[in-house]
């Protein structure tokens, strides 16, 4: 079984993710972890560097030959080529609101622990603004694919693999884990 979970960030795609990778045994990639080497950028003229593209060639030639797998992440160079690869696509499709109480309660709570990988109120703030242009933006095909996402593309993507697409729209983590569980055994 190959799952793909998309949507922006605070959507819930990331606890999704790895709910169903330990429930259903699958191996779990993490496209934020891949993310500087997918898109390390040239010094002198801020390009996508020559090793970035065949970085991510070869990363998704390697998940797409795989049998199983659970992948979450919505970046554009990798969209296509792993939702044409998958069995079922869930779309984490929240509200802008929703996602950034999320994004704040996990900003806080890292900050209480002090393990706050992104520290600092003013990142915050700017990781905030930048969101919630891409929830409004169209997709800048000026340097397409290698863009940050917008919701706007992962509508037209979802379009083109609707009957593989289960959408959803902000349940909790259990509600949403069983209702991709129940898409599974349905295509079983």
């Amino acid at each position: 079984m190959r799952i793909y979970i998309v949507g922006g960030p605070g959507s819930g795609k990331t606890t999704l993710a790895l709910l169903l990778s330990r429930r259903l045994g699958l191996p779990l990639l993490r496209l934020d972890d891949v993310w500087l080497r997918s898109y390390e950028r040239e010094r002198t003229n801020d390009r996508i560097t020559p090793a970035a593209r065949q970085f991510r060639e070869e990363l998704v030639n390697e998940y797409t030959a795989r049998d199983a797998w659970v992948i979450e992440g919505a970046e554009p160079p990798f969209l296509e080529a792993f939702a044409r690869a998958s069995d079922v696509i869930v779309w984490c499709d929240v509200s802008f609101m929703r996602a950034a109480a999320r994004m704040i309660r996990r900003h806080v709570l890292a900050e209480l622990r002090r393990e706050n990988r992104y520290p600092g109120w003013g990142r915050l703030y700017r990781f905030l603004r930048s969101v919630r242009r891409r929830y409004t933006a169209e997709p800048d095909l000026a340097d397409w694919p290698w863009t940050k996402w917008t919701r706007a593309e992962l509508a037209e993507a979802s379009g083109r693999h609707e009957r593989r697409l289960l959408m959803l729209r902000g349940g909790s983590a259990e509600r949403n884990l069983a209702a991709v569980l129940a898409r599974i055994d349905r295509k079983r």
